[in-house]
């Protein structure tokens, strides 16, 4: 009898025993499901995509004139982007516009140079294989005195170097450029100037 019961405790001592590591073990895997996953890592944030460089003049015509205007430049890998916006002019018709070699504009604007040759080509039109890198053509006024022009140059480039438009001069001037008439294209007198000053990435502002 003495026996049977001790079999009998030590049955019951291993049923409680497997009974409380399994409860254990049922406790130990319920707390490691709980567990939150693990974050994604951060993506790094891309980085900021460089302002383009962008340079502009402010035309103005000889005094009492009336004519005012502005010419951007915006570099655009290895290209410019010009943008050009004239008002006040008398008359409608075609005015040649070039970038000339120096930043002055006094006077009637001789003062601003030769057309801007760094590569020392004959006078042309933008485009062709052998121009100035001034060389912009013409701009088409209506007869309300306005007129706009858009073109892309690769001779010129806002960037520092050989070819960079900042510290030169835009002039407007009062006849047609014929394109080939060397070596100013027979666009007679200069009837607005500008020197082209290098903006501040965000800057700029309307015209």
């Amino acid at each position: 009898m003495v026996h049977r019961n001790w079999r009998f405790r030590n049955l019951t001592t291993l049923a409680m025993a497997v009974l409380l590591i399994t409860a254990i073990g049922c406790g130990k895997k319920k707390a490691a499901d709980e567990v939150a996953p693990a974050p994604p890592p951060e993506t790094p944030a891309p980085a900021p995509t460089p302002a383009a460089a962008v340079a502009v003049a402010e035309l103005q015509g000889q005094e009492g004139s009336g004519i005012s205007g502005k010419v951007t430049f915006t570099q655009n890998g290895d290209s410019v982007t010009v943008t050009a916006e004239v008002a006040g002019l008398t008359g409608s018709g075609e005015h040649g516009l070039h970038v000339h070699e120096v930043g002055e504009c006094s006077g009637d604007f001789t003062s601003a140079g030769d057309h801007f040759n760094p590569a020392g080509h004959p006078h042309g039109g933008p485009g062709q294989p052998e121009s100035h890198a001034g060389d912009l053509g013409n701009i088409t006024i209506g007869e309300d005195g306005t007129g706009t022009l858009t073109l892309t140059s690769n001779a010129l480039s806002v960037d520092p170097g050989p070819n960079s438009v900042v510290g030169r001069a835009v002039v407007l001037h009062e006849k047609a450029d014929d394109l080939e008439s060397q070596p100013t294209g027979a666009a007679g007198g200069r009837a607005a100037c500008g020197v082209v000053v290098a903006q501040e990435a965000g800057g700029g502002g309307g015209y």
